[in-house]
């Protein structure tokens, strides 16, 4: 696979999942917007990426400050020609909790974080994703998208009807060459899984490193017949592999 040449923009780039997938397209050629609330977070991923011998432009952004992401569209268009991908990896958890016990601003700060977010993220960069040839967009959701977990609360909701969110956006785009899907990483080491699996220990899951081979097929040009889908980063890889193997 190849990204060369590619703008692409990740949230959540400071850390976990959003830091390796950012890396691992810096490192196929891509020039990465990388967006994220930690500054130090930031840097390290602007570093690892030059390292590796690509480009990065980091954005301090909370992204829940809905009313800034105007005025984020405005500083990036005169300095992007357009997006070639946006994944949206941007996340946090502070417990999980029954429903009869969530307080109504833990409810939703995940509802803004994991849902809200990413649909205006991705609405407010629509020029710059028309602007490209293919532009994919990828949201990323969790074993919640088809499986039934208690004590999620606003998490879960939020990440399961995020499949529902890409297959919108692509149903209100049909003809055009942009696509949405969603993805689920499973468990992986992170410090979300950390707070929210407190006592499994974490050799016991794969590295955040692990899944970003399926972000990457998902932001590269063999993967344009996916369109609206809902697909599991495990599944994308063993497919992939038994491909190369053929």
């Amino acid at each position: 696979m190849s990204l060369k040449d590619k703008i692409i923009m990740v949230t959540g780039a400071s850390d976990g999942i959003g830091q390796r997938v950012a890396a691992a397209a810096g490192e196929l050629g891509a020039s990465v917007i990388a967006l994220g609330r930690k500054e130090h977070g930031l840097a390290a991923t602007q570093e690892r990426i030059e390292e590796l011998g690509g480009r990065c432009l980091c954005v301090p952004f909370d992204l829940t400050n809905f009313d800034q992401y105007g005025k984020l569209f405005l500083a990036l268009k005169d300095q992007i020609p357009h997006l070639d991908g946006l994944v949206h990896c941007a996340g946090t958890l502070k417990r999980c909790t029954p429903m009869q016990y969530v307080k109504t601003d833990d409810f939703r700060s995940m509802l803004d974080i994991h849902l809200t977010a990413p649909n205006m993220l991705t609405q407010s960069m629509l020029p710059l994703i028309r602007r490209g040839e293919a532009c994919s967009v990828v949201f990323t959701t969790c074993d919640m998208i088809d499986e039934d977990q208690p004590n999620w609360h606003g998490y879960g909701l939020a990440k399961r009807a995020l499949g529902y969110a890409a297959a919108m956006w692509q149903m209100e785009h049909p003809d055009k060459p942009y696509r949405f899907n969603t993805l689920n990483p499973g468990r992986v080491r992170t410090e979300l899984f950390k707070r929210a699996y407190g006592g499994t220990h974490p050799k016991e899951v794969p590295p955040a490193s692990s899944v970003a081979p399926a972000y990457l097929y998902l932001l590269s040009d063999a993967s344009k017949h996916l369109r609206g889908q809902t697909l599991h980063a495990r599944d994308l890889l063993e497919n992939l592999q038994d491909s190369d193997q053929d």
